[in-house]
């Protein structure tokens, strides 16, 4: 078995580093989305979240399904809410939190 030897240490940041680094990550961070299920109870209307998804910059998006294990890559957020509109009588929608 070959040994590694660790990587140098970093030179000590900058001043401002700490905050650049802030705001880079701040600046390309995914949005939160949720996708809704609407659905008619005996007359009256319904949602849940079925599932919570990651929006990117380049418009991708990852969605993973509240109840299984369900996961999907997406091009657009909206079109895990097409996929959720599948079903007979749900209509899906994307909602972001805090809007």
């Amino acid at each position: 078995m070959a040994t590694v030897s660790p990587p140098p240490p970093l030179p000590d940041p900058p001043e401002g580093f700490a905050q650049e680094v802030q705001d880079l990550v701040d600046a390309s961070a995914p949005r939160l989305f949720a996708v809704v299920e609407e659905y008619d109870v005996g007359g009256l209307r319904d949602a849940r979240v079925a599932a919570w998804g990651l929006a990117y910059e380049d418009g991708r998006a990852d969605v993973a399904a509240v109840s299984c294990g369900f996961r999907m890559s997406v091009t657009a957020p909206e079109r895990a809410a097409r996929f959720a509109s599948l079903r007979p009588g749900v209509v899906g929608s994307v909602v972001w939190p805090g809007a």
